[in-house]
């Protein structure tokens, strides 16, 4: 059982260590060293997001509908191990293109191959879990071993890479790394190609799979239909959101708020290191007390750990910087665990309602809806920092510059301002948002099994009318339907 856990946890080592790249140097690369004004290079990632919705709705009713000798979804692990690898080599590097309208074609372009081939492989990966096992319970111990194989890579993304770069491309934050870029492309490409050989190899699937049903895009927003997901999109795109803004606001707010360039792997190993120790715990408490009460402790430490952060300035103590690293990473483990182990079992409700199981349209729909909702909310960054006089060609004048750069001078500028206060209210807003949602999810464990058990009565033919008292509330309570209008297949 622990290979097959292990096998399945590979896939979210690109899952989670292209992402944490990504977000943690994708802005970087673009302004600092592509130097493109920033709102375009915000706008390269949303029109990225906007090509998802293409994408993304299309995979997942493939994987539906997928009949092959290796499964629905195991087979696209296989197809994407070659554009893994090209598309995130070509993301960080640009043929010495120096013409800025060039330049924002080319990584649009290339942001977009990488989205493709990201939605190759994870909307079937996000799929794939209900067909392993439908225990409650287990699922989460699945979904703990793939976020702690995530969170394992994240910690190695969020050091080495930085450490290729400088070791190549030198000490400044700047386009003389450029070089720097392209290796560490290439090594962690290669990685995240291999990786889903391995998940190809560890993971099955069930054979008595459904009759594919024809794809509408009415049919893609049917899955709207079912209150516990749309409850669960609350938590998931706020949370998700949250994280993916706080990665892209990081590097910014060490660099320029804080001016400790020098010291970002070492917070950042740190916030990364205590939030894999810190899914164990969160482990625990989610398989005795129930997949959402470790957001009901994370998130609000996060949002204190978000307002403490009003408070640093350049003189703090960098011990200071890492104990509030500690807290974010405390929230940041909860809501990971907590929302990707709640996913699965909403295809459960689904079924109970259409009779179908859909795990590709609602991972498509899920996975479009988190890249789209970043990209927007990463765009609007892009906005607020252009408004606030960031130039990021003036910045590297500047730091290369020892006696023209004053960092007391900087400090107190409308740019630094600005940062610091969208790195504090940003995560406290959407990570309040979430936690409303998180106080209104109702699928516990014990209506967890009696959704099994509804579904069990409905294919044997037993019909609605053989559901009792306590499933006929547990039932409309998660569908938000009454019990006659669930599926009934044999009535």
């Amino acid at each position: 059982m622990l290979k097959r856990k292990i096998g399945y946890a590979c896939g979210d080592i690109y899952g989670g260590g292209a992402f944490l790249i990504f977000s943690m140097l994708y802005m970087n690369y673009l302004v600092i060293v592509e130097g493109l004004p920033v709102v375009l290079a915000t706008t390269v990632i949303f029109i990225g997001k906007l090509w998802d919705a293409v994408t993304d709705p299309i995979v997942g009713v493939m994987s539906d509908r997928t009949r092959s000798r290796y499964g629905r979804r195991r087979i696209y692990f296989l197809i994407g191990i070659i554009p893994v690898f090209v598309s995130f080599v070509l993301m960080w590097y640009s043929f010495g293109i120096t013409s800025q309208t060039a330049a924002f074609i080319y990584h649009m372009l290339a942001y977009m191959s990488f989205g493709t081939a990201f939605t190759i492989v994870m909307v079937p990966y996000n799929s794939i879990l209900p067909e392993m096992t439908d225990d409650y319970n287990e699922r989460t111990s699945y979904t703990t071993v793939r976020m702690v194989f995530s969170a394992g890579t994240s910690i190695i993304a969020a050091i080495i890479p930085s450490m290729i770069i400088k070791a190549i491309g030198g000490e400044v934050n700047g386009p003389e790394q450029k070089t720097g870029y392209l290796i560490m492309a290439i090594i962690f490409g290669l990685i995240f190609a291999l990786c889903w050989f391995f998940t190809f190899i560890g993971t099955k699937e069930r054979e008595d799979l459904p009759t594919p049903e024809n794809f509408s895009v009415r049919n893609w927003f049917t899955v709207l239909q079912n209150k516990t997901y749309r409850i669960y999109l609350g938590i998931f795109i706020f949370v998700q959101v949250a994280i993916d803004l706080l990665l892209a606001l990081f590097m910014f707010y060490i660099d320029i708020v804080v001016l400790q360039y020098k010291n970002y792997e070492t917070l950042m190993g740190v916030l990364l290191v205590f939030q894999l120790l810190f899914m164990f715990l969160h482990n625990l408490i989610a398989q005795k007390k129930g997949k959402c009460h470790p957001l009901y402790l994370g998130i609000p430490i996060w949002i204190a750990a978000s307002l403490a952060f009003a408070f640093v300035t350049s003189e703090t103590p960098f011990i200071i910087l890492c104990i509030l690293a500690v807290f974010i990473a405390f929230g940041a483990a909860a809501g990971n665990l907590a929302t990707w182990s709640m996913l699965s079992d909403i295809f459960d409700v689904d079924e109970l309602m259409t009779g179908k199981r859909r795990e590709g349209i609602y991972s498509g729909f899920t996975t479009f809806l988190r890249k789209f909702s970043s990209g927007l909310a990463i765009l609007l960054l892009g906005f607020g920092l252009q408004l606030s006089g960031f130039n990021q060609n003036e910045y590297n004048i500047l730091k290369s510059s020892i006696n023209a750069f004053d960092p007391t001078k900087y400090a107190s500028s409308n740019v630094v301002a600005t940062i610091k206060w969208m790195f504090v209210i940003i995560p406290v807003v959407f990570l309040a948002s979430a936690l409303f949602f998180a106080l209104r999810y109702k699928l516990d464990c014990r209506r967890f099994n009696n959704v099994l058990k509804g579904v069990r009565k409905m294919k044997a033919g037993e019909g609605i009318h053989s559901f009792n008292e306590e499933e006929r509330a547990d039932f409309e309570l998660l569908t938000g339907k009454p019990v006659d209008a669930l599926w009934k297949p044999r009535e």
